[in-house]
């Protein structure tokens, strides 16, 4: 594995060296209204077309593929409340290597359903401060690699390749929207976009009710929040990680927030409007765009980082019960 920088080099050469399963997901436009058919001026970058349906099996296939042949006989066990779980279960009979998965229990049950239907072991624990020992515990006990992925450098490394996607399919992009939990996904395509192309605008995007991030950003440090609470489940990181702040710092232009209500929203125009479902985390970014918090004149692609979500959760949102 590489040392502890992101780099260009090994943006580039994670990218050129990406699994076969990994799919190189289209760009939709999403016009607000049928008179902007034609004319949009937002893009999705339909990362909840990847295999198992979110951006995460990037860096599982990456970080999977550069172990020895002892590690991967090991396997690894890591914390995840879902789409990271999937990536994971799904990557490690690839590969030929045994996973387990720490989940909260507050993770939605579809997504613990399709990771041990994907082959990996669940390990459910109480509350988010539970994970990391949790996953030192079955470590230990099973002798696995304990994978932490907020400080992981291979996380960021192997998400990496949507920002180079991003400049090739859409070379006129003004503005990029990323959705941040833990840092990882917002930090990879920075500096992909950023070491490329400077003059493009990069902006995080976070749910107001998981605001971790943002807050860190204005005090200049990583903070924790004690509550987390959003429809988002897929970015309910209560900090972002130290390694991946570093970079957001270093390459983000501003962090924004967005209403449960804007979130909701994004998920009907999605629908409605590309004919794909996206879960609340996988619209969060585009709901900036949408809410009108961006400049709506410039050519915007938002990351639509998943489309995992809790039938339950979608009924509300369809229904216009949900972010209320």
């Amino acid at each position: 594995m590489s040392g502890g920088e992101i780099t260009l080099d090994k943006v580039v050469d994670a990218y050129e060296r990406m699994a076969p399963p990994v799919r190189v997901t289209p760009i939709l436009p999403v016009a607000r209204s049928s008179a902007e058919v034609g004319r949009e001026r937002l893009f999705l970058k339909a990362e909840h077309l990847q295999v198992t349906g979110s951006y995460k099996a990037r860096a599982a296939f990456h970080i999977l593929r550069s172990f020895d042949d002892e590690g991967r006989r090991r396997g690894i066990v890591m914390s995840s409340s879902g789409n990271f779980a999937q990536a994971f279960a799904y990557a490690g009979p690839v590969v030929g290597s045994p996973v387990a998965i720490v989940m909260p229990g507050y993770t939605a049950d579809v997504k613990v359903q399709s990771t041990r239907d994907y082959g990996a072991q669940v390990v459910i624990c109480p509350t988010f401060a539970d994970r990391d020992p949790t996953v030192e515990r079955v470590a230990e006990e099973q002798g696995m690699l304990a994978l932490h992925s907020f400080e992981h450098p291979e996380v960021p490394i192997g998400h990496s390749g949507i920002g180079l996607e991003i400049l090739e399919q859409v070379p006129d992009v003004e503005t990029v929207l990323i959705p941040i939990s833990s840092g990882g996904l917002a930090a990879g395509i920075a500096v992909a976009i950023k070491e490329n192309r400077p003059d493009v605008e990069v902006l995080g995007v976070q749910p107001e009710g998981g605001n971790a991030a943002y807050l860190s950003w204005q005090a200049g440090e990583v903070r924790t929040i004690e509550n987390w609470h959003s429809m988002a489940d897929a970015l309910s990181g209560r900090r972002p990680g130290e390694l991946p702040f570093r970079y957001l710092q270093r390459y983000l232009d501003d962090i924004l927030l967005v209403s449960e209500e804007a979130i909701a929203e994004s998920v009907r125009t999605i629908l409605f409007r590309t004919k794909t479902l996206a879960e609340p985390g996988g619209a969060t970014a585009a709901a900036a765009f949408l809410d009108g918090q961006v400049d709506n004149s410039r050519v915007t692609v938002a990351i639509a980082s998943g489309g995992n979500i809790q039938p339950s959760v979608l009924d509300m949102i369809l229904a216009g019960t949900a972010g209320g």
